[in-house]
């Protein structure tokens, strides 16, 4: 199989190379033909690649790693569990985030099915992501909308530095990302946050006019940046208020871990 691939891919390759004068004269439709065909003969080559090929890559083990654990979800969850899921979604939130595996539902919600709608990527960005956000909020009419950056977060690093040299797609999602050049830390981190904030903003001002839509912006710390505690959500602005005193006096903060107050130290570095 695999031998008859790579010699069906030699003779398209010599045909191409040998009629290259008479390319020109085809046309766009004759020349979609023959690209459909080469994709489809690559993916059948990529499909039959060798069992050491896929043990090099590991791919084999994570995927049956990936089955278990959803088999054991299947097993943990009883068809009561999945009957509301079955009639539709209605989240109660929808969420902006990074696409970085270390930030996850769970951090945020212990049971996020049907709960969270969640936008996930690098940069945690409106911009990039504009169509999914407005479907959260105008058509499944979430009350809130939460954009939560990360410490560490290398679609910052990126673009704080220079980032000619990736792929074209990589830098289009990186030139949305305002922050200053050679700052890659923290303060990089929640300036980019309140800039996604006012940007939903922009785009939602009349439904946080009208009480119908929070906007809230957070930084995940998984390193203890902020000394607020290990793997603490660490609101910094809301509905584009950015004063740490000011937002711990809000009636949307009440009974939770507001900001702490400047100048404040903590010993929750544990």
């Amino acid at each position: 199989m695999k031998r008859s691939v790579l010699w069906f891919l030699f003779g398209l390759l010599f045909s191409a190379s040998s009629q290259a004068a008479d390319t020109a004269a085809m046309s766009e439709a004759e020349k979609e033909v023959v690209r459909n065909i080469v994709r489809e003969t690559l993916r059948e080559y990529a499909a039959v690649l060798s069992d050491k090929q896929q043990t090099s890559s590991n791919a084999k083990e994570i995927l049956a790693e990936i089955v278990q654990g959803n088999r054991n979800f299947m097993r943990k969850n009883k068809p009561a569990y999945f009957a509301p899921l079955a009639a539709g979604q209605h989240p109660r939130a929808t969420v902006v985030t990074c696409s970085d595996s270390r930030v996850h539902s769970h951090a945020l919600d212990a049971t996020p099915d049907g709960d969270l709608f969640i936008v996930r990527n690098i940069g945690n960005q409106i911009a990039t992501a504009e169509g999914s956000v407005e479907y959260g909020v105008h058509h499944l009419h979430t009350p809130l909308l939460l954009i939560v950056g990360h410490v560490a977060c290398g679609a910052i690093a990126a673009a704080a530095s220079d980032y000619s040299k990736e792929a074209p797609a990589i830098q289009r999602e990186l030139d949305s990302i305002q922050i200053p050049k050679g700052d890659a830390g923290l303060s990089s981190v929640k300036l980019n946050v309140n800039n996604q904030v006012s940007q939903a903003m922009n785009k939602f001002e009349e439904a946080v006019i009208g009480g119908r839509l929070t906007i809230v912006g957070a930084v995940y710390d998984f390193k203890n940046e902020m000394r607020q505690g290990l793997g603490k959500l660490n609101v910094i602005n809301v509905n584009g208020e950015t004063n740490d005193a000011k937002i711990a006096r809000l009636e949307l903060m009440r009974g939770l871990d507001g900001p702490p107050a400047k100048g404040a130290r903590t010993t929750r570095d544990h």
